[in-house]
């Protein structure tokens, strides 16, 4: 027998409280057709993660948020794939110290420290501002994945957060979990880098004992422009690229090639670096310091 039919009053995903109003008895909220995101919510079809979000704040009290890697994620920040889906699959929920902890199946409960000002809404949810939003995840992101997300929060492209806020916010919790790893995020932090694997291997060299190189650089012959290099170190004239995915592309590789021509011509030595250059870093310095002692 099919179940019948849900008023048309109720968007495909709803909560029971919502479900009752509109006279949907328990029997009829229990039958096969509807699926249960969290306690005390349903869906007639698959939510996208942001849906699923949505509705789990229909569900928690008004003044509860989103935190940690959830609030990263829905920032849109640089996470790991694993944290980001972990972040999305089993959404981090915060209240203020002083409320009760959200405790429910698929969620995780926080009682956190924030003023007014650290809460904004994005995409229909309420959620930790991405300079608070850094402190939370300071806690738990490794160093490498950190510096990646802070040089994310204050790039020029896309600025979410100054050095300056962030500082401010570090010295609200300085000495707590996560307060090392942060000092260090603020001294390396540059706002020219443009991707998680940049900063990433920016903290390889330096933590090889090489100097910093400057980040996603303009070249120039004369008045024509040539290139954006992905870091450069400018007084030796080394370009170091990191060739992601989509340069496989047999036309991106054959500007990838014209371009780089155009930079040896120039003068310039070049290397490029993937990710398979990560799983061995100590070659990876070696190749870069031999270049550099070359130059």
């Amino acid at each position: 027998m099919r179940p019948a039919p849900l008023p048309d009053q109720l968007p495909a995903a709803f909560t029971v409280a919502e479900a009752f109003v509109h006279g949907v008895a328990c029997k009829r909220l229990r039958a096969k057709d509807l699926s249960s995101p969290f306690h005390g919510t349903r869906a007639r079809e698959a939510l996208a993660d942001a849906e699923r979000l949505r509705l789990l704040f229909d569900a928690v009290p008004a003044h509860a948020f989103v935190c940690g890697i959830t609030a990263a994620a829905v920032w849109r920040l640089p996470l790991p794939t694993v944290v980001d889906t972990d972040a999305w699959a089993t959404p981090r929920i915060g209240v203020p110290q002083h409320e009760t902890r959200v405790r429910r199946d698929g969620v995780v409960g926080h009682r956190l420290a924030v003023d007014d000002g650290d809460i904004r809404f994005e995409s229909g949810v309420a959620l930790l501002s991405p300079a608070r939003t850094w402190i939370d995840v300071s806690r738990t992101l490794t160093p490498s994945h950190l510096l990646a997300l802070t040089d994310a929060l204050i790039s020029r492209r896309r600025p979410m957060a100054s050095i300056a806020e962030l500082a401010d916010m570090h010295e609200r919790f300085r000495g707590g979990r996560g307060s090392r790893a942060r000092e260090r995020s603020l001294e390396l932090a540059d706002e020219g880098a443009e991707s998680p694997r940049e900063s990433m291997l920016r903290l390889i060299l330096i933590d090889a004992g090489l100097p910093a190189p400057e980040c996603n650089v303009e070249i120039w012959d004369g008045p024509r422009f040539v290139a954006r290099v992905d870091m450069l170190y400018r007084d030796l004239g080394l370009i170091i690229e990191y060739d992601g995915d989509h340069h496989r592309d047999p036309d991106q590789w054959s500007r990838d090639q014209i371009r780089r021509a155009e930079l040896e011509a120039l003068g310039y030595r070049y290397t490029t670096v993937t990710r398979r250059d990560f799983d061995d870093p100590e070659a990876l310095v070696r190749r870069i310091r031999r270049m550099l002692a070359a130059a």
